[in-house]
């Protein structure tokens, strides 16, 4: 019996050992990985996750500086795809709000493939880009439809991933320049 229990503990300190062995390696891996040049936020480089998104300022110039129209206080960016059910009923649901109808925040819509789909359905001043899987790709989008919102220096405030359930209204009309401190799900 005595030895049964010896064993036991034997193999929790084994264990024990093997997992602190293992979360160093990780904590070695991400620092390296979070020091590589270039790759930080705050010198204009592209988010390394979504998580990065928001606080992130768009750089002022390339492809990215053009999802922000010049003198826009804010403005919401869609991120669809062609054949896409969920993206037609997102940005039908944005062609509802009042705020994108009449221009007070613009709208982009950011398609993966061709625009003729979505542009019918983009309300007030509307504008897409197409062939834009490289702007998905450097933001890190995990899916479509995805929204973010930048406000008018070029800096994203909020994103979502937009259920059937999320009231797109409401999230537009959050406070505007208020900077969320966490991803709206």
């Amino acid at each position: 019996m005595e030895s049964a229990v010896l064993l036991a503990w034997v193999a929790l300190v084994l264990l024990a050992l093997g997992l602190a062995g293992l979360l160093r390696q990780v904590t070695v891996l991400s620092r390296s990985q979070a020091g590589r040049p270039g790759d930080a936020t705050a010198t204009g480089a592209a988010p390394r996750s979504t998580r990065d998104l928001l606080g992130f300022r768009l750089p002022t110039h390339g492809d990215l500086a053009g999802l922000v129209a010049p003198g826009a206080g804010r403005t919401v960016v869609a991120f669809v795809s062609p054949g896409c059910p969920s993206c037609v009923l997102t940005l039908r649901g944005l062609a509802d709000v009042p705020e994108l109808q009449d221009g007070t925040v613009h709208l982009v819509a950011v398609s993966s493939g061709s625009c003729e789909a979505a542009a019918a359905d983009l309300p007030g001043t509307g504008r897409c880009v197409e062939q834009g899987r490289p702007l998905m790709e450097q933001l890190h989008v995990p899916a479509t439809p995805y929204l973010m919102e930048v406000d008018g220096g070029g800096t994203i405030v909020a994103a979502t991933l937009p259920g059937p359930d999320t009231d797109l209204a409401a999230w537009v009309r959050r406070t505007p320049g208020r900077t969320a401190t966490k991803e709206h799900r």
